[in-house]
């Protein structure tokens, strides 16, 4: 209760010293973090992060120009598995009458109800040192009771959650649910002292880029509630494209801005955003200015992009790919029509041996082609359990797996293409493959929840590898490998 009452009255100090400018509020002024660190807007939204490593920044000028020192500054790593992701890192933010350094951490993970539906849940869990801001205007002796060197330490708990529909999303994040101070040993916040914040956002793809990362735009509408200042309601937009991004908004509170970046090397994405005077910013300097940055490395999200193949490439070669594949279906239509003409001459054959023997001859082939069959069938029968209890050794450097019996699947060997655990760019690879004039097949895995996309299934490894070494006679350009279902 006395920390709660010595803010205000801090708080109530700063506007006196800075006249009529409006006081900021002390959150965190992360409405424009989209696209870089925007686990800070929502925890969850750290299960974004595509690669499986990420490192980035983020800095802001509140009202001031980029020669001086930075009002907010965030350096953090993320990792991406599955359907989990984590991070942390260093941050240092001034709400213009306390400055706080410190470190934090975030944890997100989502639970699947259907193969479009989850519930995703997340937390940031931030400790930092605070003490007053060089530039508060505060006096140097508080009018209440401070740690004798005017420093705090402060945990505090920002969870969240967002429901996920297909490609909408609504959520919400508890800004300061829970914070402790060490010096004071109690709660920072009352409970009716806590920042709440709201968002919905809907991204589709606009087409263009790869089948792995298609261009998107994604509009998001947000409310967020301070105590003490008047409710905000923003509006964010951004466009991420394979070799650059773009966003803008607007804030009820801070204003109209605008964001441009780059993306370079394919991993390196730099950018910054300028957020335009409102009538709460100062006369002297209205304009606030941001600086993002972020470098991936690491396996990109096995769900969208498996193999590694850029889609743009594939259609090249079109008309040489074709004839091939002609080609190849001439050959094999021969071979077929051949081996139908000597079963039918055998046929006709055994026919006319019959018509000029006696009954008993007749009885006897009858008796032949029984046996025949028998053994047929043992030979087609030992065949079978010959390819089921094969033993294939990789060759050197080949991708090879294999599998018990997946549900109803035929054993056998099956030419892969590509695996996906999002239904959207799964569909989106089928389409055009079946564009390309391929038939491909697929199945679902539940025990890892990916749909594997097959060309073709075999009944021995040295077809299905010449079928690999061939492109698929030439019909297929990206990378193939070969899963065994026994």
């Amino acid at each position: 209760m006395v920390k709660s009452i010595t803010s205000f009255v801090l708080v109530m100090a700063a506007a006196t010293v800075f006249g009529q400018q409006e006081p900021l509020p002390p959150d965190f002024r992360q409405q424009n973090l989209l696209l870089v660190a925007p686990n800070l807007f929502n925890p969850t939204l750290s299960l974004d992060q595509q690669a499986q490593h990420r490192i980035s920044t983020w800095s802001r000028w509140q009202w001031q120009t980029p020669d001086a020192d930075p009002t907010t500054l965030l350096l953090q790593y993320g990792n991406r598995q599955s359907d989990m992701a984590f991070s942390g890192g260093f941050l240092q933010h001034n709400t213009q009458i306390f400055q706080q350094t410190g470190g934090f951490v975030n944890f997100a993970f989502s639970i699947p109800f259907t193969e479009s539906i989850n519930l995703a849940f997340g937390t940031n869990l931030f400790a930092y040192s605070q003490k007053l801001s060089d530039d508060s205007g505060i006096l140097q002796e508080p009018i209440l009771p401070f740690p004798d060197d005017n420093t705090d330490f402060i945990i505090q708990v920002m969870p969240g959650f967002t429901l996920n529909v297909g490609d909408f999303g609504v959520g919400m994040a508890f800004e300061n649910l829970f914070d402790y101070s060490f010096n004071y040993r109690g709660a920072v916040s009352e409970n009716d002292q806590k920042v709440v914040m709201g968002m919905a956002r809907y991204g589709f793809d606009t087409g263009g880029g790869t089948a792995a990362s298609p261009n998107r735009f994604t509009p998001l509408v947000y409310f967020k509630q301070i105590p003490g200042f008047d409710t905000q309601y923003g509006i964010n937009a951004s466009f991420s494209a394979t070799r650059y991004w773009l966003q803008g908004g607007y804030n009820s509170f801070y204003g109209p801005s605008l964001g441009l970046g780059g993306r370079f090397f394919q991993n390196l994405s730099v950018g910054g955003v300028v957020e335009f005077a409102s009538d709460n910013a100062p006369e002297t300097d209205g304009l606030t200015y941001e600086f993002v940055a972020s470098y991936d490395f690491g396996k990109t999200d096995k769900r969208k992009k498996v193999v590694g193949f850029d889609v743009e490439e594939d259609l090249e070669r079109e008309a040489e790919l074709e004839a091939a594949r002609r080609q190849a279906e001439e050959e094999a239509r021969l071979v077929e029509a051949d081996s139908l003409r000597l079963a039918r001459e055998a046929e006709a054959t055994r026919l006319a041996e019959m018509r000029r023997d006696s009954l008993e001859t007749v009885r006897r082939q009858e008796q032949l082609l029984a046996e025949q069959r028998r053994q047929d069938s043992i030979q087609e029968a030992e065949r079978a359990l010959a390819l089921q209890e094969e033993e294939v050794t990789p060759e050197k450097g080949e991708r090879y797996e294999e599998l018990a019996q997946e549900g109803d699947l035929e054993p056998g060997y099956y030419l892969i293409a590509n695996v996906f655990g999002t239904k959207r760019y799964y569909d989106a690879f089928m389409k055009q493959l079946r564009d390309a004039g391929l038939e491909p097949g697929s199945f679902y895995r539940s025990s890892n929840k990916y749909n594997y996309v097959f060309l073709r299934r075999y009944d021995s490894i040295e077809a299905a590898r010449r079928a690999r070494d061939s492109k698929f006679s030439g019909r297929y350009q990206g990378d193939l490998w070969i899963l065994r279902i026994r």
